[in-house]
C-alpha cells in the first residue's frame, strides 16, 4: 500500500529552513538539495531526532559508528560536524549544531 504524502511529510525532520527525510536520505536547506555524507547524514538526523538536549560525544559517536571500529580522540566526529556546518552555511551566534564544550553537540 502506498504511502500518502501526509504520512511521507510526518518522517521528515525539520529544524528551521532545513529539511531532512530519513527515508529518502535527503537533506535540503531552503528547499535547494545539500549532499551529505553518510555519516554526516546520521550525525544530524541523529541530532534532530535528540532536538533540545545535549547529545554526548560518545552517544552521537555509538549512534553513528555503531559496531565500526571508532578511536574518539582521532576528531572523526569534529570533522564531520564541522562539514555539516559548512554545507548548511552555519555561522554563530545562530549556528544550527551548537557545541557544549566538553560534554558535546545540540541543536534548538
Amino acid at each position: 500500500m502506498p504511502r500518502s504524502a501526509q504520512e511521507a511529510q510526518a518522517d521528515r525532520l525539520n529544524l528551521r529552513e532545513i529539511s531532512l527525510d530519513p527515508r529518502r536520505h535527503r537533506c535540503s536547506l531552503r528547499g535547494e538539495r545539500i549532499r551529505l555524507t553518510d555519516k554526516e547524514f546520521a550525525i544530524l538526523c541523529f541530532l534532530l531526532q535528540n532536538r533540545g538536549r545535549v547529545v554526548s560525544f560518545q552517544e552521537l559517536s555509538d549512534a553513528v559508528w555503531q559496531d565500526e571500529v571508532y578511536i574518539s580522540r582521532c576528531g572523526c566526529l569534529a570533522v564531520h560536524v564541522n562539514h555539516i556546518r559548512e554545507k548548511l552555511h552555519d555561522r554563530k551566534p545562530f549556528a544550527t549544531v551548537k557545541t557544549a564544550w566538553g560534554k558535546g553537540y545540540w541543536v534548538e
